[in-house]
């Protein structure tokens, strides 16, 4: 899976979580400030994208640098998913 897929992915899920389509997604877009997300939300939006897409992340060991923008996100997942 690709940046692109991903990034796809979680427009897909953000999407879900805050009850309204997102027609699109920059990898420069601010996940907590630009789509107002809060910690909550995060937590959903990954728990959701590791079903989707079959990897799993140690909470505990997250780097909050992850969450800046939508391309520091899918970046991780990337690696994640790679890494089964």
């Amino acid at each position: 899976m690709n940046r692109n897929d991903v990034i796809d992915q979680i427009r897909i899920v953000v999407g879900k979580v805050l009850g309204h389509e997102i027609k699109a997604l920059s990898p420069d877009e601010r996940l907590l400030d630009g789509l107002n997300l809060d910690s909550t939300s995060m937590l959903e939006i990954l728990m959701e994208l590791e079903d989707t897409l079959g990897f799993e992340v140690d909470i505990d060991s997250l780097d909050p640098a992850v969450f800046e923008t939508v391309g520091s996100f899918a970046d991780y997942i990337v690696d994640a998913v790679q890494k089964g």
